[in-house]
């Protein structure tokens, strides 16, 4: 008996077994992208990071822009999470996915296959599966560090970094721009958790005297200001990248610059005091724009509506003498990137001092700044035209939407009905610009005026003069990195909602840099 009770017993542990590797194996799944059907295989015991990278190998959508639904009863409703225990989700040949994003085009095929243990670091940072470094601080240079780990983001701009022809690089500017793609390239290929930039840093202060510049007595170089920093980069960066390359479309700019971050606007200058007088009609291109900080602005978009109207006095034709002008400013074309800096330095007088100079101040009022911004009401009349088809077709998914909710046609309920609504959904948005037009320069005709946020600088202290920098970069979904100079960590969403402000002893946003989302 006790023989027999064995053998029983090690049938039953090897039934177990198979069972639980038969649960293991992979499944041949469905996803519906772009209005196509692709069939991948999917290892529940490798997780869904393995999952977006055989997606990535099919479609060209990066890891962080993809967004996984299921489509199959019995499956989580929603995006699926990284987070998500993959392994227990109940799996089955035939499971349907839908995707959303937008593809940067299919990479090549590998030649032979790779494991992650075989890859070099640039491989292995671009899977996820190692942190990106951090830049060594070379005396008070934050402001620059937090500044390049958001312009590091942004493919399209290494990408132009790449034509800068070092063999004529006879100005400081030219050869730090190329010494900024070399600091790229070392980034992607560190094995540290650390880069130290010495080439960079000394081209960049050679180039900008003023962040070169000493503190009282010799003791160390001065901070700086990071908006500052992006400006005068920016500025001498558009007079070399000139040369046209694949990823970015130029349109009518003549460098990779203003294709990625211009902003066309339109300003109508109106007379208070005079009916009479017509309106004043002008343009201005920006890089950036600016949120104004008041005892009435709470959020980033009371911010951005403040800084783009204002008033000044000039002379009236039709009265003979100054008079009070209103000026508003909207946006007339946008570009892939948006980047917004927070007025929150300002010089405050003091007459009554002994010295009569005054004192830098800081704003640490709270500003709340959304992970997706709506720049719709920012925009003239002609851009609004251009926005419509696409807001006008999201609007009607989402109203059809409900109305078969209301009639109690639930989702997740019928794979067949729910990969349907994903077809429509992606219909509604595959659209055509209105008469050809786009709102800027490679931006999608399916761009409904939303970005996402990918990259903030905050500052922590006082003022301008005195205090620290941090860079904060999404990595995916509701997952980002904090690059603290040298030292990255791991954080959420939730963490970059807290950077809105209120007290000057911890990180308040500074800098916010948005990309174009499209759904």
């Amino acid at each position: 008996y006790i023989i027999l009770y064995y053998i029983i017993l090690y049938y039953i542990i090897l039934y177990y077994i198979i069972l639980y590797y038969l649960k293991m194996s992979a499944f041949a799944v469905k996803v519906l992208w772009n209005r196509q059907t692709y069939d991948v295989k999917v290892d529940p015991a490798s997780g869904l990071p393995k999952m977006r990278e055989s997606l990535y190998q099919l479609t060209g959508v990066p890891v962080d822009r993809q967004k996984i639904m299921p489509k199959t009863k019995g499956f989580p409703k929603g995006m699926l999470k990284d987070s998500v225990d993959f392994s227990a989700l109940p799996w089955d040949n035939g499971v349907k996915f839908a995707m959303m994003g937008s593809s940067t085009g299919i990479p090549d095929a590998p030649k032979d296959v790779q494991f992650v243990e075989d890859m070099n670091a640039k491989q292995q940072q671009a899977l996820g599966k190692k942190k990106p470094p951090g830049l060594a601080n070379l005396g008070n240079t934050c402001y620059m560090n937090s500044t390049l780990q958001c312009l590091r983001a942004i493919p399209e701009l290494k990408k132009s970094l790449e034509t800068v022809d070092t063999s004529s690089a006879t100005s400081t500017g030219r050869r730090m721009t190329a010494e900024l793609n070399n600091l790229f390239n070392q980034m992607d290929a560190a094995t540290d958790t650390q880069v130290t930039p010495y080439a960079y840093v000394t081209l960049m202060r050679q180039t900008f005297p003023q962040f070169a510049q000493m503190g009282p007595k010799g003791a160390g170089f001065s901070q700086q200001d990071a908006d500052e920093f992006f400006n005068s980069l920016v500025n001498e960066m558009a007079g070399h990248l000139t040369n046209k390359v694949e990823d970015v479309e130029f349109g009518n700019n003549t460098n990779a610059i203003d294709a990625l971050f211009g902003i066309d606007t339109t300003i109508d200058m109106k007379c208070l005091e005079s009916e009479e007088e017509p309106v004043v009609h002008s343009t201005e291109r920006l890089r950036r724009l600016q949120c104004k900080i008041d005892e009435d602005v709470n959020t980033l978009e009371e911010g951005i509506k403040l800084a783009l109207t204002g008033s000044l006095e000039k002379n009236s034709s039709k009265l003979g003498r100054n008079a009070q002008w209103q000026t508003t400013q909207r946006l007339h074309r946008v570009p892939l990137y948006l980047v917004v800096q927070f007025n929150r330095f300002f010089w405050k007088l003091t007459p009554n001092s002994r010295d009569h100079t005054g004192v830098n101040c800081k704003i640490k009022k709270p500003v709340k700044f959304p992970l997706e911004l709506d720049i719709h009401e920012f925009c003239d009349d002609d851009l609004k035209e251009v926005l419509k088809p696409a807001r006008d077709k999201h609007t009607a998914m989402l109203v059809a939407r409900a109305e078969k909710m209301s009639k109690g046609i639930k989702k997740d309920e019928e794979g067949d009905e729910d990969m349907e609504d994903a077809k429509e959904l992606e219909a509604a948005l595959n659209l055509s610009a209105t008469n050809g037009r786009t709102a800027g320069p490679g931006v999608s005709p399916n761009f409904r005026g939303i970005y996402e946020l990918f990259g903030v600088v905050t500052h922590k202290g006082r003022d301008s003069n005195s205090g620290h920098y941090m860079g904060w970069v999404k990595q995916g979904p509701d997952s980002w990195l904090c690059f603290d100079d040298e030292h990255p960590a791991e954080c959420r969403d939730e963490d970059i909602k807290k950077l809105a402000g209120e007290t000057a002893d911890w990180h308040i946003n500074y800098m916010a840099y948005y990309r174009v989302k499209i759904d």
